[in-house]
C-alpha cells in the first residue's frame, strides 16, 4: 500500500491543465492485456441469477481485453479461483458474503469472514453443487496473487458494503463502517489497491469506465449510475494509506455502496491502457531515438545527408541518445528518410541522420494520472488543523519531478523535487516563517522521464483563513426553551439548528450559570444545514442538575477556521416526567363495567407544586385534579372516571391530561392524550380522494364479541361496509378504495361492533372528500 497521506492532501488536477475537470475519455477502447476474472460462488437459489449477471459482465469485459475468465459455481472451488486469479487486474465476485461485525461467532483471524463463499463438498458425496459452500475469509484472500494496482468488485454480497442480511435490522453507521473496512482488508493485503462493493447493481458500468476513461477510481465510483449522492468518507480501521467511502441510500441507512481505495489509483493504472514508458515501433518526430548502426554518420545538414557527403559526417557510437527534432524535407538515395537530431545527453551533437541508423525510443511524456483531493484548501493559522498540506500524485511512469507553489504574481514560494512515479511534497503555507495571505495560489508539477520527455500539470490552491457563519439559529433567542432528560422518553433532548455558510463542523460548549463548561462536543456538517442535539449529559455521562444553561455553537470550516459563535439559553427541567395514562382509549359513556376509567399519573424527582388539569380537544379545562398543590417526590396517580368539574360525565372525544410542576427554580409542563369513545379511528390521511386507496386503523376501548366493520358513506352513493382485519389485541385495520364519480364534500366512516356483553356500539369520523 501507499504511505499514509499527511494531514490534508493537496491535489493535482484530474485533467490536463485544470483542477476538477471531467474525466478524459480515451481516444478508443483499445484491447489490452489486462486480465479480468469473474467468480460466481455457491449461493443456493440465487446462483442462477448471479451467473446471468456474471455473463453480462463477461460480455462487457471482452470488448476491451481477450483475457476474461469465468469461474462459476459449481466449479468455483478455492483452488480454482486462486489459480485463475493470478495476475488479474480486475477480480469480480458474486455470491454469499460473511463479514464482521455480524450476529455470528467472532473469529479474531477472520478465517471465514470478509472473503468469498465458494464450492465445497460439505456432505462428502463427491459432488459439488450450488447449495454447498464454504467461506474462505481474510487469511485466504490476502494470498491472492493479483496484478499490481488490481481492483476487486464485490456484487450483491451481504456485509461487504456495510449492509446486513435480508430480514436483519439495519446496522448503525459505526458498524457499517467497520464492516466496510474489514471486508476490504484482506484483499488490500494482496496486490489489490481498491475494493468496491455494490449490493444492488452489477459491474457492467464499472467495467466500461475502467477500460474507457482516465480518472481516479474514486471519481469513477462517485459518478457511476445508481449513485445515491450521500457520499461520506471515514478512516479505515484496518488499512492505512487508503480512503474509505460509503454512499448509503439514505443519510444513515441503506448501506449498499462502498469503496476503499488508494486515493491516487486510476482506471488507466488498473487496466494498463496507457503506458508512456514503452518504445514506439517507428520513429516519431519530434520524439526520441538512439543510434542503432555502428559509426552511423551524423551530417551537418540535410543537403549533406541527402548527398551522402561522408567526408563532412561525424561517426556516432551505438546507443547514443538523441532528440529527434523534425523530419527533413529532403530524402537520401533510395528515398531514405532523414531526421534532424540533437544529443539528449550532449547538446553539442547536432545535425541530420538517416532513419535506418536510428532506433525509436520512448517519445511520450509522463502523464499525471491522479490527485487527491480535488479541491485543496489549507489554513496555516497554527491551530493544528490543516496548517500544512501534502501534495500526492501518480505518474504514468517513473520520472524526475518538481512541484512548485506560486503566488498571484507567478513567483515560486515553495518547491520540492524527487524521483519516482508517486510525487509527494508538503507545503506549510508559510513564506519566511510567516503565513501567506488568504486567497488563491497555483501549483505546477513538472515531470521528466529518463528520455527527457516532459509532462506537467497545473492547478489551484486556496488558502482559507476566514471562518464560516452560522445564521438562522432555532429556537429563537427570545424563546423559552426547555427539555426534561429524565428517561421517560418525552423531551429527552434539546435540538438547535441553523444554516452554515461552509461545511465542516459545529463545536458545542455547554456552560452552567456559573460559567463552567459541563459538556463539549463537535457535530459534523456535511451540508449547509447544522443540527445539534444535547441530551442533558455532562462530559462524564451524568445528567446535569435542573437549571439554565448556555449552549454556545461555534461554526468551523473543513480546515478549522472558527466563525462567530451563537448562543442560546436552555432550561433543563427533569423535575417532572412519566406523565401517563393507563389507557389510550376508554368508554365510560356507555355506563357498563367494561371500560370505566383510566389511571392518570406523573412522577416528580423532588417535591414541587403541581397543577393538574384535564382539557378537551379545544384546549378548554374541563376538570381539575390538583390546583397549585404540594406534591411529594415520586409517583402520583389518580383514577379518572370521565366526570367534569360540575360532576357530569364528559362527552366522548379526545382529551389531554396536562401536568405543570414547579419547585421555585424550574417549571415544566408535560401532557398525555387519551380518547373517550367506543373506538379510536386513525385514518391514513387527513382527507380522502375519490377513486383512491384509503386505510383506517381502529383501536377498541372494550373487549368485543363480534368483528368490527367500517361503514363508508359518500355523497351520492349508498352506504357500504368493509370488515376490519385484526392486527394485534384490540386493534384492527382495513384498506379499501373510495368510489369514483358523484360530488365531493364529506365522507363519513362509522366503525361498529358488539362488546363482550353483547351491546352494540359505534364511533364515527368525518373527513373532507375530494
Amino acid at each position: 500500500m501507499r504511505r499514509p497521506i499527511a494531514i490534508i492532501v493537496l491535489a493535482l488536477a484530474a485533467a490536463a491543465g485544470a483542477l476538477g475537470s471531467a474525466p478524459a475519455a480515451l481516444a478508443a477502447p483499445a484491447r489490452t492485456p489486462a486480465k479480468v476474472v469473474i467468480v460466481v460462488g455457491a449461493t443456493h437459489g440465487a446462483t442462477a441469477q448471479y451467473r446471468r449477471y456474471a455473463d453480462a459482465a463477461y460480455a462487457e469485459a471482452i470488448k476491451y481485453t481477450p483475457n476474461v475468465f469465468k469461474v462459476y459455481s459449481p466449479n468455483a472451488t478455492w483452488s480454482r479461483v486462486r489459480s485463475t486469479a493470478v495476475g488479474a487486474s480486475v477480480l469480480i465476485y458474486f455470491g454469499h458474503g460473511n463479514g464482521w461485525p455480524s450476529p455470528y461467532t467472532y473469529d479474531p483471524q477472520y478465517t471465514t469472514k470478509d472473503g468469498m463463499g465458494l464450492n465445497y463438498d460439505n456432505n462428502g458425496d463427491g459432488r459439488l453443487s450450488d447449495n454447498e459452500n464454504k467461506y474462505y475469509g481474510e487469511p485466504y484472500v490476502r494470498t491472492l496473487d493479483l496484478a499490481p494496482n488490481a481492483v476487486v468488485l464485490l456484487h450483491h454480497l451481504c456485509y461487504a458494503s456495510g449492509n446486513s442480511e435480508p430480514g436483519h435490522s439495519q446496522p448503525t453507521m459505526t458498524v457499517a463502517r467497520q464492516r466496510i473496512s474489514n471486508y476490504a482488508a484482506g484483499f488490500l493485503q494482496s496486490n489489490a489497491q481498491a475494493v468496491l462493493a455494490d449490493g444492488h447493481r452489477g459491474p457492467v458500468d464499472y467495467l466500461r469506465a475502467l477500460f474507457t476513461t482516465d480518472q481516479t477510481i474514486e471519481s469513477m465510483w462517485r459518478t457511476a449510475p445508481g449513485n445515491n449522492g450521500h457520499v461520506s468518507s471515514f478512516t479505515s480501521t484496518r488499512t492505512s494509506g487508503v480512503r474509505a467511502l460509503m454512499d448509503p441510500e439514505g443519510t444513515t441507512s441503506g448501506f449498499y455502496r462502498s469503496l476503499v481505495t488508494d486515493p491516487t489509483l486510476t482506471t488507466t493504472k488498473v487496466t494498463g491502457v496507457v503506458d508512456t514508458s514503452r518504445h514506439p515501433g517507428t520513429l516519431i518526430a519530434p520524439g526520441r531515438a538512439e543510434v542503432r548502426t555502428p559509426d552511423a554518420p551524423l551530417y551537418p545538414d540535410a543537403d549533406a545527408a541527402a548527398a551522402g557527403a561522408t567526408e563532412t559526417a561525424v561517426a556516432q557510437t551505438v546507443g547514443t541518445r538523441l532528440a529527434v527534432l523534425a523530419r527533413a524535407t529532403q530524402t537520401a538515395a533510395g528515398g531514405v528518410a532523414l531526421y534532424e537530431v540533437q544529443g539528449l545527453d550532449d547538446p553539442t551533437i547536432e545535425g541530420v541522420m538517416r532513419g535506418p541508423d536510428l532506433l525509436p525510443r520512448d517519445s511520450a511524456p509522463p502523464r499525471v494520472f491522479s490527485v487527491f483531493p480535488a479541491s485543496p484548501v489549507l489554513s496555516p493559522n497554527g491551530d493544528g488543523v490543516a496548517d500544512s498540506a501534502s501534495v500526492e500524485a501518480s505518474l504514468s511512469e517513473p520520472a524526475t519531478w518538481t512541484i512548485r507553489v506560486r503566488d498571484g504574481d507567478g513567483a515560486t514560494i515553495h518547491e520540492e523535487s524527487g524521483e519516482g512515479d508517486d510525487p509527494s511534497a508538503t507545503w506549510d503555507g508559510l513564506v519566511g516563517g510567516v503565513p501567506v495571505a488568504e486567497g488563491g495560489y497555483t501549483y505546477r508539477l513538472d515531470a521528466i522521464d529518463q528520455w527527457g520527455n516532459a509532462g506537467y500539470r497545473t492547478g489551484s490552491i486556496t488558502v482559507d483563513l476566514t471562518g464560516p457563519t452560522l445564521s438562522g439559529v432555532t429556537p429563537a433567542e427570545d424563546a423559552e426553551t426547555w427539555f426534561a432528560p429524565n428517561g421517560d422518553g418525552s423531551r429527552e433532548t434539546v435540538v438547535l439548528g441553523g444554516t452554515v455558510s461552509e461545511t465542516g463542523s459545529v463545536v458545542v460548549h455547554v456552560r452552567n450559570e456559573s460559567g463552567d463548561v459541563v459538556r463539549a462536543f463537535t457535530v459534523p456538517t456535511a451540508t449547509s444545514t447544522a443540527v445539534v442535539a444535547w441530551d442533558g449529559k455532562r462530559s462524564d455521562g451524568a445528567i446535569v442538575p435542573d437549571g439554565r444553561y448556555d449552549v454556545r455553537l461555534t461554526p468551523r470550516d473543513a480546515v478549522g477556521n472558527a466563525g462567530t459563535p451563537v448562543s442560546r439559553d436552555v432550561t433543563v427541567a427533569a423535575l417532572l416526567g412519566f406523565v401517563g395514562s393507563s389507557k389510550s382509549v376508554l368508554y365510560p359513556q356507555d355506563r357498563d363495567t367494561l371500560s370505566t376509567n383510566t389511571r392518570l399519573s406523573f412522577t416528580l424527582q423532588r417535591p414541587g407544586t403541581v397543577t393538574w388539569t384535564i382539557r378537551n380537544a379545544a384546549g378548554t379545562v374541563v376538570a381539575t385534579l390538583l390546583d397549585a398543590a404540594a406534591a411529594p417526590a415520586g409517583a402520583t396517580g389518580q383514577n379518572f372516571y370521565a366526570y367534569g368539574a360540575g360532576g357530569a360525565m364528559l362527552p366522548t372525544g379526545r382529551y389531554t391530561s396536562v401536568v405543570t410542576a414547579a419547585d421555585g427554580g424550574v417549571s415544566a409542563t408535560q401532557a398525555v392524550a387519551f380518547e373517550m369513545a367506543a373506538f379510536a379511528i386513525r385514518p391514513s390521511a387527513s382527507s380522502a380522494t375519490r377513486g383512491r386507496s384509503f386505510s383506517v386503523s381502529v383501536t377498541s376501548a372494550e373487549a368485543l364479541s363480534t368483528t368490527p366493520r367500517v361503514y363508508v358513506t359518500q355523497p351520492g352513493h349508498s352506504t357500504w361496509g368493509v370488515t376490519l382485519k385484526k392486527t394485534t389485541a384490540g386493534t384492527w385495520k382495513a384498506t379499501f378504495t373510495l368510489k369514483t364519480g358523484r360530488p365531493a364534500g364529506t365522507v363519513r366512516f362509522k366503525v361498529q361492533a358488539a362488546d363482550s356483553g353483547g351491546r352494540w356500539q359505534h364511533t364515527t369520523l368525518s373527513l373532507p372528500l375530494r
